[in-house]
């Protein structure tokens, strides 16, 4: 592309980071990233710290001395996590976004087969899978994969293999340009759902032409490091609010739905009926799931028995239901849409 003179060529890709009083994660994504992005104008790098009270700023000060181009941006109060994630969004300049959880890591390459993919063709959406790891950020390594990257020509087919996933912020690479160039209402309505990132995603899931998935795991996130919020609250009441109005696509909404209580809640009410929540907020999960999925038999079979059982014989059922999971995903989940 030939450029006028003093302007500058706009990247393909902005990695964009929001991050709040978390330096030493932080630091260690820098770390994972460093490399892989140095020297390379495809990449943006944009970092939106929340108004950190801890050594964020003098972190991403330290990256710069390195070399690192990178926008940072600090905000003078805390606007929420929403408000954050729509800022890295609204302030992202290449093509494609790809928002990265501040304690989350990238593989060794990964940056490099991401532009492959992009350079290649253009989606509306790509997924990259990812894997869990404990403390130790050494034990990521250099991840491999014999499965080649599916595309889908059919949003059905795409969201079969990411269902509830969607929600996650770091294996979502949004094509901005597209999202935009369809239109939306406000992203800011979707502040204080906990889930801001559906409103771009959805958008462009909607206008589905061609989405990547892609099956080799090239994010790494911390098992573990989840809560401050109602896990009941988010990925009930308020998924199934924010689906039904920004997809709208009942089989589409389905999938997501059924996905949540099949294979995001489960593991969780286990936890809760354990009494080792304490990353969370207290929630009466009974009173807030029926009253949105009480017509939904996946409810009563996969979430009600981890929230009245006993401890010991709630774990048991939790494996069973792992079991039904591995079936259903052996033949493409046929569960999730039915």
């Amino acid at each position: 592309m030939q450029l006028k003179t003093g302007e500058t060529q706009r990247s393909l890709l902005t990695i964009a980071i929001p991050t709040y009083n978390r330096s030493q994660f932080l630091r260690e994504l820098l770390d994972s990233l460093r490399g892989q992005i140095a020297g390379e104008e495809r990449v943006s790098l944009l970092i939106s710290d929340n108004a950190s009270s801890d050594d964020t700023e003098a972190v991403v000060e330290e990256e710069r001395r390195r070399g690192t181009r990178l926008e940072y941006i600090r905000n003078p109060s805390n606007i929420g996590s929403d408000g954050n994630f729509l800022q890295c969004y609204e302030r992202s300049e290449g093509k494609y976004v790809w928002m990265i959880s501040d304690d989350d890591l990238l593989r060794p390459g990964a940056v490099a087969k991401v532009l492959s993919h992009l350079e290649k063709d253009e989606y509306d959406l790509v997924f990259v899978s990812s894997s869990g790891f404990e403390a130790d950020p050494c034990v990521v390594s250099t991840g491999s994969s014999q499965s080649k990257p599916v595309v889908c020509l059919n949003s059905i087919e795409f969201l079969r293999r990411v269902h509830i996933f969607i929600t996650l912020i770091s294996c979502n690479i949004i094509n901005k340009d597209r999202v935009e160039a369809v239109g939306h209402k406000p992203l800011s309505m979707l502040i204080n759902s906990g889930l801001i990132q559906l409103g771009w995603t959805y958008t462009a899931l909607k206008a589905h032409r061609k989405s990547l998935f892609v099956q080799e795991s090239l994010v790494c996130y911390r098992l573990g490091n989840t809560g401050g919020y109602g896990i009941c609250q988010v990925f009930g009441t308020n998924l199934a609010a924010v689906t039904r109005e920004w997809l709208g696509i009942p089989r589409l909404s389905d999938i997501v739905l059924n996905a949540s209580l099949q294979r995001l809640l489960p593991a969780f009410l286990l936890a809760a009926n354990r009494n080792a929540h304490g990353k969370y907020l207290g929630e009466n999960p009974h009173a807030i799931l029926s009253r949105v999925f009480r017509r939904n038999f996946r409810y009563w079979l996969f979430d009600y028995p981890l929230v009245v059982l006993p401890v010991g014989l709630g774990w048991l059922w939790l494996q069973f239901l792992r079991v039904i999971n591995r079936i259903d995903r052996a033949f493409g989940y046929p569960l999730l849409s039915w």
